[in-house]
């Protein structure tokens, strides 16, 4: 039909003389050119994808393994390794508690011991950047050993403790942990002896994003 409109309109216009037959063969050949020109553009499709978690933003979890070791401050010989897990929520922006599952392995005068610390202690990012943050940390946390802590100790003792420390990023979204604190053994006179003990301990772990 389409084709045939053509050759009526200019048998019309031979007769009539109003109409010229290129107008109308060129009405016919650039309709589906126009037609063509006015269809929708097709729309691509844009994929966002989600930006890791910023490093100590609120309401995060991490985690992190971790080892450290510690020397007596009054007693160089007495010395301790610790080694374990820890799970870290962030309260708020750079400011996280910290629970610790340690084990702990006691070199000391008279028979060294091991044993299980339980931690738990806040960590506040007071230099929070990009690559690396700077901390200040402190808590206290429940030991069981095999053996007194000290010798003529008990085998049951506080370990209160606080120190100052570095992360830095090292790619992933995960974090190498460095610090240095002081660390105490004492069972709070509630034994009949207390003597206590305190070292200097260094520590270091690697943290990553749940």
């Amino acid at each position: 039909m389409i084709h045939i409109l053509p050759f009526l309109l200019a048998s019309t216009a031979a007769s009539t003389g109003s109409l010229d037959y290129h107008a109308a063969t060129s009405f016919t050949l650039e309709q589906p050119a126009q037609a063509q020109e006015e269809q929708p553009e097709e729309t691509e499709a844009v994929i966002i994808e989600a930006s890791p978690m910023t490093w100590g933003t609120k309401n995060t979890w991490r985690w992190n393994i971790q080892g450290a070791w510690a020397k007596d401050v009054k007693r160089s010989d007495n010395t301790l390794v610790t080694y374990g897990v820890e799970f870290d929520y962030f309260l708020e922006d750079n400011l996280s508690l910290d629970l610790g599952f340690l084990g702990m392995d006691v070199d000391q005068q008279g028979p060294n011991a091991n044993g299980f610390n339980f931690t738990l202690q806040l960590r506040w990012h007071f230099i929070s950047k990009d690559r690396w943050s700077m901390f200040l940390e402190g808590g206290a946390g429940l030991l069981r050993t095999s053996e007194n802590v000290p010798a003529g100790g008990s085998k049951f003792n506080f370990t209160p403790q606080a120190g100052l420390g570095f992360t830095f990023d090292i790619g992933n979204n995960n974090r190498l942990l460095a610090g240095v604190k002081w660390h105490h053994i004492s069972n709070a006179n509630t034994y009949d002896t207390n003597p206590g003990r305190d070292s200097i301990m260094v520590w270091g772990g690697i943290s990553f994003p749940f």
